[in-house]
């Protein structure tokens, strides 16, 4: 058994297995362990690293009453050790719900990878947390700050993989609070035309009609049609209201790279019927604030917290579990190339 450091003083005689005559000291040495924890408002590392070690030790022999009262003693704690409270956090629901309501500990990229790994309750919960306090607005004024938030989630999403992208997309709505404006309602005729247009491969001619329609820049949409994966597109899509069909022989005729990959086609057809238009019209709101982004001058550090958010972000996407995309038969969608 570790030694305790000083802060831990006192334990000794938990810690004795031979204490307790056959009784579990467990429970109790937890609930001990937590209350010295508690007391104190910040840790040496020596002393987290301590109390981190052992709880997750502990938790292990703990019943489901026992690690729901270490929950919501834990939950308001702003100091608590991340690795606990992601192990409370991924637990059952009676214990889950504290820390999913209340721990300031958990990151929004944290939270939407908990919620697409359990749905339901977890995510119920997830959503009755109370909005996080507005920050301060920095000295270049909240509309730079928002901005080039927007700019680095814009490259972050770029920069993933193809499963790294989904995972984005469909947690979305969880991440970010909503801050798209509503689009124009999608015509037929604009459908017609940019399906017209791909079907010709007129690439300039996609781009004029997404630049128009997601009123996003030039640049931003030609990176859009550009894109070797394919998502964007698949995004703009839903956001326009595009029917499926319609993207599948967009798809099939605008990126050769893509068209010649029928299980490419196939997935990308999938993505868009998974995500949702308020998750697709996020993105698009992302995309443009980072327009404007590109049109002011930089500033010192204008974006480290968000350089922060990328980076767990990564961190976050790349621990949840990869789910294989289904196989199905896709000659029908074959034949019409």
């Amino acid at each position: 058994m570790l030694e305790p450091p000083a802060a831990f003083a006192g334990l000794e005689d938990l810690l004795d297995p031979g204490h307790g005559s056959g009784i579990d000291m467990r429970p109790t040495l937890l609930r001990v362990l937590t209350d010295l924890y508690l007391q104190r408002p910040t840790h040496a590392l020596e002393d987290e690293r301590y109390y981190t070690e052992l709880a997750l030790r502990l938790l292990e022999a703990a019943d489901v009453a026992q690690r729901a009262m270490l929950a919501a003693r834990l939950a308001p704690y702003p100091s608590a050790p991340r690795p606990v409270i992601e192990r409370l956090a991924r637990d059952v629901i009676e214990v889950a719900g504290p820390i999913l309501e209340h721990s300031a500990c958990l990151t929004a990229v944290d939270l939407a990878a908990i919620a697409a790994e359990y749905g339901g309750a977890h995510a119920e919960r997830i959503a009755r947390r109370p909005p996080p306090p507005a920050p301060p607005a920095p000295a270049g004024g909240p509309t730079d700050t928002a901005e080039t938030a927007a700019s680095e989630l814009s490259d972050l999403f770029y920069a993933a993989d193809a499963e790294e992208r989904r995972l984005i997309l469909i947690n979305l709505d969880y991440a970010l609070p909503a801050s798209w404006s509503p689009l124009a309602a999608p015509r037929r005729v604009d459908t017609w035309c940019l399906e017209s247009a791909a079907l010709q491969r007129h690439t300039e001619a996609v781009v004029r009609e997404l630049e128009r329609a997601l009123g996003i820049s030039r640049a931003q949409a030609r990176r859009i049609v550009g894109d070797e994966l394919g998502e964007p597109i698949v995004v703009a899509a839903k956001a326009m209201g595009v029917p499926a069909d319609v993207l599948q022989r967009i798809l099939l005729f605008m990126n050769p790279r893509i068209g010649q990959s029928v299980d490419r086609v196939y997935e990308l057809a999938e993505l868009y019927h998974e995500i949702s238009i308020e998750a697709a019209r996020q993105l698009v709101a992302i995309w443009r604030d980072a327009d404007a982004s590109a049109t002011r001058p930089a500033r010192n550090e204008p974006g480290a917290a968000w350089r922060t958010a990328a980076d767990n972000a990564r961190r976050a996407l790349s621990e949840v579990s990869r789910r294989a995309p289904p196989q199905q038969d896709l000659r029908v969608l074959g034949a019409e190339r």
